[in-house]
């Protein structure tokens, strides 16, 4: 009996013993898998962003390849301040026992400004007649860094702002320029020059043609001259669109210039300055892009519409721009029964349900699609 007894103690010793094995085995086990899969926890990060563009729309999820478990960010980083800044992810992973851990990675980013203020005047090369007026601010459209935004003048070049240096000089024929230079909010410096052509009394005297605008019917008239400089046969008429502001009187025209900013932040081409601020120009355009024409404008030439512009189809304003030189007479005048002699031509409409309608279409431009 106490045998009997004696083996079963044994029996049940060597069955504890058994079940403490596996115990143990079970759990190194899971020990190593947790260990395998908490080591497997990887993130892989892909270093071509380690330098990052001031004020991009980098995404701090673009700088990982790939990653093994679930990642979660911790933190990104500011893209509007320069400098070295940290990205941290979290990583989190379940083993095939059901046990979870999570482990931490960062990444280093460098964030760099290297792009230049954009400086963009209307035209990079100027003509004017000798004796005018002058105001270097006139030419340019506007100074813009592509993060910081438009910047402002300044006396003294300092973060934010521009400088404008000019050398032109109104008394004397000749070739100067117009340097502006720029820096934006964290110090990176752009400069950009403008030509300007003072042109001399002898380029004045060729006078071949003489304008007459009537205020009240919007009709340019242009005369070929005789030897005195005066209006002598009509020889071309043009529909216009003139303003509240245009002035009565005669004048000379002053300058020239390929796009010219308008008021109300718009554009016309091939303007040609007549008096202050009263230019010939074409209909505004939204940008300074022939395609962008403001077309519901467009569709009111011959009627009063400006600010005080004289405002023509792109073909006559052109015309004036080539062949009427700086110095020209325009005379501004009044007159309810008479256009002029050559009558008043009909003003071309645009249907504005036409695809083709952001451009206009006396526009001689090969790209012109009311041209093919």
């Amino acid at each position: 009996m106490k045998k009997a007894i004696k083996i079963a103690a044994v029996v049940c010793l060597l069955m504890l013993l058994a079940d403490a094995g596996v115990y143990a085995y079970n759990q190194h086990k899971r020990a190593v898998a947790f260990q395998e899969m908490y080591d497997a926890m990887a993130v892989h990060f892909n270093d071509g962003f380690r330098t990052v563009e001031y004020g991009s729309d980098f995404k701090a999820d673009d700088a990982v390849l790939d990653a093994t478990g679930t990642t979660e960010l911790i933190n990104g980083i500011d893209t509007s301040q320069l400098g070295k800044q940290t990205i941290l992810y979290r990583v989190s992973d379940t083993d095939e026992y059901g046990k979870s851990a999570t482990k931490e990675f960062s990444f280093d980013v460098e964030v760099v400004d290297t792009t230049a203020p954009v400086i963009n005047f209307y035209d990079d090369d100027i003509a004017f007649s000798e004796d005018m007026d002058f105001d270097p601010m006139v030419y340019l459209n506007d100074v813009v860094d592509p993060v910081d935004g438009e910047l402002v003048y300044s006396d003294t070049l300092s973060k934010g702002t521009y400088t404008v240096d000019s050398n032109v000089n109104t008394e004397e024929a000749g070739e100067y320029r117009i340097l502006i230079t720029a820096m934006d909010n964290n110090g990176v410096e752009s400069s950009a020059e403008c030509k300007v052509t003072v042109l001399d009394s002898s380029y004045r005297k060729t006078y071949p043609y003489y304008i007459r605008i009537n205020r009240v019917m919007n009709t340019v008239t242009i005369y070929s001259t005789d030897s005195d400089g005066n209006p002598d046969n009509p020889v071309k008429a043009m529909v216009c669109s003139t303003g509240g502001a245009t002035p009565f009187g005669t004048y000379r025209t002053y300058y020239k210039q390929r796009w010219n900013g308008l008021f109300g932040n718009v554009y016309g081409q091939y303007a040609t300055g007549i008096v202050g601020d009263i230019l010939f120009h074409s209909v505004p355009y939204f940008s300074i892009d022939k395609g962008d024409l403001e077309y519901i404008e467009y569709n009111k030439l011959g009627t009063k519409a400006s600010l005080g512009c004289v405002r023509l189809c792109v073909r006559d304003v052109k015309w004036v721009y080539d062949y009427c030189n700086v110095g020209t007479v325009v005379e501004f005048y009044d007159d309810e029964d008479e256009a002029g002699p050559l009558g008043k031509p009909e003003p071309i409409t645009i249907d504005l349900d036409d695809e083709r309608r952001g451009w206009d279409p006396t526009d001689p431009d090969p790209d012109n699609p009311w041209n093919t």
